[in-house]
């Protein structure tokens, strides 16, 4: 999917025009919700990081560089660090160890009917030109919220390996972005 906002919404955004949040929230925010919730697999914390996604996007907007990607990219990595932050946090994790049952039975990972998430298909199209093992672990990091050391852990592999694997993968993305440069 091409970037939703203008020129103008992005300048209207650094210009302190607060109207423009509704335009954004209305272009990005189920799509956020779904990564969060993905990645902290809680509605209400989900909403709660939505929120302060939000929060930032609107006190940061003059940290929005577009020579260095997309304004969605620059939203989704806001939300994706805001998440992962939260899952590492002891309070987070206090939580989780008192859930019940309910609190976990029906939480569901919502996608477009099709099953394709539009803001992040080119991205995870370029992923699926990397070799298979580089895509998984891509895959787990950037898309799922995995740290390399639970990667390691889940999946039995080195950590040494994890950091390679990303290395080359890092180094392999960028080549096909100097490319396009």
């Amino acid at each position: 999917m091409a970037e939703v906002l203008t020129h103008e919404t992005v300048r209207r955004l650094r210009s302190g025009d607060s109207s423009v949040m509704g335009e954004i929230y209305d272009s990005y925010g189920a799509t956020l919700y779904a990564i969060v919730l993905k990645i902290v697999r809680s509605e209400i914390l989900a909403e709660d990081l939505l929120q302060e996604t939000f929060v930032r996007v609107w006190t940061q907007r003059e940290r929005y560089d577009s020579s260095k990607g997309t304004f969605f990219t620059w939203m989704l990595n806001i939300a994706r660090n805001l998440s992962i932050d939260t899952i590492r946090s002891s309070t987070y994790k206090m939580n989780l160890d008192n859930r019940t049952v309910d609190d976990i039975v029906g939480v569901e990972e919502p996608e477009s009917a099709d099953g394709i998430v539009p803001e992040t298909m080119d991205l995870r199209d370029l992923v699926r030109t990397l070799a298979p093992e580089q895509q998984q672990i891509i895959d787990l990091m950037y898309f799922k919220g995995y740290t390399q050391s639970e990667i390691a852990e889940e999946y039995g592999i080195p950590l040494g390996t994890v950091k390679s694997r990303v290395r080359l993968a890092m180094q392999n993305l960028r080549a096909y972005f100097d490319d396009r440069t």
